[in-house]
């Protein structure tokens, strides 16, 4: 038999859903005793920094009185579990910057996904991006009627993932990392580029009047 490298993801991760708040989550602008992810926060910490970790600091704050054991811990795995058709699912990695950084609670609006040894976190992360598990995600793993899409923790187990050596996961997130710094910088130049080029625009119209 063909030696393969593919696991489920019950194979070499757990899985649960985030906690589910009752009502709307109220962020503060100051104080607070842990941070709050929620999906329009990975989002914009994707936007703004091109990579899939995402840390303690860039997140809300808030007063939590639950259970201490909803806390997400860094090397965990979140993945949207529900969103418009085509939306958000990519997922991000938990990280903590800081040993004194406050701790994570996780909203319902994700699955909290922990590797066991046999992969590292960034490495399931990146996997759970690529191209074409992001299209099976958004377009056609929990789609409900036609614009809505629900990824349960079964589905989840069920998805099939390559998952080589550890000196392989190591080689290809080093080569994914040099490819984020390239595209940040690529988007530097452009957006210097950018302002240069209406500053031109913007003096060339006033030598017209």
């Amino acid at each position: 038999m063909p030696i393969t490298n593919q696991r489920t993801l019950a194979e070499i991760a757990t899985i649960r859903t985030g906690y589910t708040f009752r009502g709307k989550v109220t962020e503060l602008t100051d104080g607070g005793n842990a941070h709050i992810a929620q999906i329009k926060d990975a989002r914009r910490a994707w936007e703004a920094t091109n990579t899939a970790v995402l840390c303690a600091e860039q997140l809300p704050r808030i007063q939590w009185e639950g259970k201490d054991k909803v806390f997400v811990g860094a090397g965990s795995v979140i993945l949207p579990a529900r969103g418009s058709k085509g939306g958000y699912f990519r997922a991000s990695c938990i990280a903590r910057k800081h040993d004194d950084a406050l701790p994570i609670a996780v909203s319902g609006q994700f699955l909290v996904i922990t590797p066991n040894n046999a992969v590292l976190p960034e490495f399931l992360c990146w996997s759970l991006n690529q191209p074409a598990m992001q299209y099976w995600l958004a377009e056609g793993a929990g789609s409900q009627g036609s614009s809505i899409v629900m990824l349960t923790a079964k589905m989840a187990k069920e998805l099939t993932l390559d998952i080589p050596s550890l000196e392989t996961q190591q080689k290809i997130l080093h080569i994914n990392q040099l490819w984020e710094q390239e595209q940040a910088l690529t988007q530097a130049l452009l957006k210097n580029r950018e302002t240069q080029m209406q500053g031109m625009f913007q003096q060339l119209l006033k030598e017209s009047k």
